[in-house]
């Protein structure tokens, strides 16, 4: 029987031992309110047992809790490794994780030890709902507990504290809080480099939070970036391990720096492919299917070529920027006499080339894989639903802003397959073996296909016998990137797998490889499947991009806490939810070719890719935003 000190209601404990493997124990805490007249044992307030205790008090009927106790000695490689875990595991009211990173976890033999004992000595510890105890429950619980406490977190040797210089501190904090979140998580010290009067230049308490430092330079893209950057880092006082970024327009001459300073980098040569979408077709088409003109008289010139190894277009087509992102200024062109508007619009953009590409014709799909020194640690691909520029007859103002992503993909494992080995062995073929990579492709000829199916919801579906390929499906590369995805499209990704990408691209630019392998272990449900998804995944979701609906001033109040108040069915599946901007804000309705987007939010489901689409959709048209 116990109580917490200063408390006089008592609390019976009981535990039960299991164990995950040789990975943890797990002791299983049922915590309710005791009879009168029972022996009581007291118990600091302060104490972990005495949290629990405090948590279970606000419950009738009690409260039941999960420590967890590594088996081995060792140190903390990330200081959320069970929060992350679990988040989203059905039935987890929340998760502590008690070690900070890089902190030296001691193993104990949980044999004959008392439950105060064990408390202090658990690594995290877990609040399910509910106060059932029945041995069924317990049993379930350690289950869902083993796909995802499935690798040892704790690295055997000591780990440094180390600090990394990041090259662009990003626009604002919800696109930046990803990056800054990792690097506390894994002990890393944040250096950021970005010009005069950016948001984390003034050293507050509330930026500290974010990053230990801010060093002013101007970003001028231009020959001198690379000797400014050698210099700020060298000029700043203390010992810089690495150096990175996640602006596109930096990652080449981040490159050149790492090398000049014996960091840990990809070969220059390989970021000079991916920063030009141009070279980058290259590695996938044959002469004559894709051409790079610089100038509406270049285009004319390109035109008039007859030789055999000319660019011959093929309409439709894509004309894109060879320097770019988030689909700015990105085109379909369905006739030639609407090609010189497109290339207009295009080297218009970060005045760079345009590039006048085929049009792949089959459902979109991301591509994301972890490498170390060549070999795959984890891969996913989400589907893309089709956007305004892939309808029919679309005109060349049509954007291809992206609605609406789904993941797990929902084609075929052999389509999923040749995918990532495509892609897997461009990225070789670039001279990429390490790092996080993000590429957006085509499958062309795949055998499922966007159209409404029976529940009145628009998703992959097989395509009909008339309608079935008779080539083998390819993939068919759009771009590729030597980064995570973006930091919205990268969120789902821990929820259905337990992947964070953005610490992994922290320990790849550190060099530090067994804490990168560890990092890149997604979950194991291999001993109970779900039913259409891969085995490292837990759920189904969906992120669901919105764009302003209008131009003009927005009048409401955060419309998705309005949805959720109004539908609480669906407000249990929201898990995420950014939003871009606040009553008074002034919204324009297109940026640069790109619709403007106010929100992303992402939904789960646990139950089926058929549930989670259903559920997106209902999700969308319940959101309403007053722009004015």
């Amino acid at each position: 029987m116990l109580t917490k000190e200063k408390k006089g209601n008592p609390f019976h404990c009981s535990w039960e031992k299991a164990q995950l493997k040789d990975i943890c124990t797990i002791i299983h805490v049922s915590v309710k309110p005791a009879e009168d007249g029972a022996d009581v044992v007291s118990v600091s307030a302060l104490s972990r047992l005495g949290c629990i205790i405090e948590k279970a008090a606000k419950s009738r009927s009690g409260s039941v809790f999960s420590l967890v106790l590594p088996t081995k000695s060792g140190y903390v490689n990330k200081g959320n490794f069970v929060e992350v875990r679990l988040t989203g595991c059905p039935g987890v009211l929340s998760a502590i994780d008690w070690l900070p990173p890089l902190a030296r976890y001691e193993a104990m033999d949980p044999s004959n030890v008392k439950l105060s004992e064990l408390a202090d000595g658990a690594a995290a510890t877990v609040h399910w709902d509910g106060s059932d105890t029945a041995p069924d429950r317990l049993q379930e619980m350690t289950r869902k507990l083993g796909f995802r406490l499935n690798v040892e977190w704790l690295c055997p040797q000591p780990l440094a504290r180390k600090r990394l210089a990041l090259v662009g501190g990003r626009r604002h904090l919800i696109a930046g809080s990803a990056i800054y979140d990792a690097a506390h998580i894994l002990g890393i010290d944040l250096v950021v480099i970005d010009a005069e009067g950016h948001w984390l230049q003034p050293d507050t308490e509330e930026n500290r939070k974010h990053r230990e430092g801010f060093i002013a330079m101007d970003m001028t893209e231009d020959h001198g970036i690379v000797n400014r950057l050698i210099q700020s880092v060298k000029d700043y006082g203390l010992p810089i391990h690495g150096i990175f970024t996640h602006s596109d327009q930096f990652f080449l001459p981040v490159a050149r720096v790492a090398r000049e300073l014996n960091f840990h980098a990809s070969p220059s040569s390989a970021l000079e492919i991916t920063a030009d979408k141009h070279k980058s077709r290259l590695m996938q088409d044959a002469p004559g299917q894709t051409a790079r003109v610089s100038s509406l008289d270049e285009l004319q010139a390109l035109m008039k070529k007859t030789s055999e190894q000319a660019f011959k277009p093929t309409y439709p087509l894509i004309v894109k920027p060879t320097k770019g992102w988030a689909s700015q200024c990105v085109s379909k062109v369905t006739s030639p006499e609407d090609l010189p508007e497109a290339v207009r619009k295009a080297i218009g953009r970060h005045g760079s080339a345009a590039v006048i590409e085929p049009f792949f014709d089959g459902p979109e799909v991301d591509v994301n894989i972890v490498l170390l020194e060549g070999e795959i640690l984890f891969w996913e691909i989400t589907d893309e639903r089709p956007c305004e520029a892939d309808a029919e007859g679309a005109s060349v103002d049509a954007t291809f802003t992206s609605e609406t992503m789904s993941i797990p993909s929902a084609l075929p494992p052999d389509e999923l397959e040749m995918a990532k080995t495509e892609i897997r062995n461009i990225l070789a073929k670039i001279g990429f073996s390490t790092g996080v990579f993000h590429a957006e492709a085509r499958i062309v000829n795949s055998r499922l296909e966007y159209r409404k199916l029976d529940h009145g919801f628009i998703d992959l579906g097989p395509k009909s016998n008339g309608g079935l390929p008779v080539k083998d499906a390819e993939c068919r590369l759009l771009e590729v990137n030597t980064r995570p995805p973006g930091f919205s499209v990268s969120r789902p990704t821990r929820l259905v797998y337990g992947i964070d990408y953005f610490a992994i691209d922290m320990l790849a630019v550190l060099g530090e490889h067994l804490r990168l392998r560890l990092a890149a272990t997604p979950f194991d449900f291999s001993s109970d499947p779900p039913v259409g998804a891969p085995v490292s995944s837990q759920c189904w979701a969906q992120l669901l991009c919105i764009s302003a609906p209008a131009e003009g001033i927005v009048q409401s109040d955060s419309p998705c806490e309005q949805l959720k108040r109004q539908r609480p069915d669906l407000a249990e599946h929201i898990k995420l939810v950014n939003e871009y901007c606040r009553k008074g804000d002034y919204v324009k309705l297109l940026n640069d070719g790109v619709r403007v987007r106010i929100a992303d939010i992402v939904v789960v489901s646990h139950v089926s890719r058929r549930d989670v689409v259903k559920l997106g959709e209902q999700v969308r048209q319940s959101y309403f935003i007053d722009i004015q």
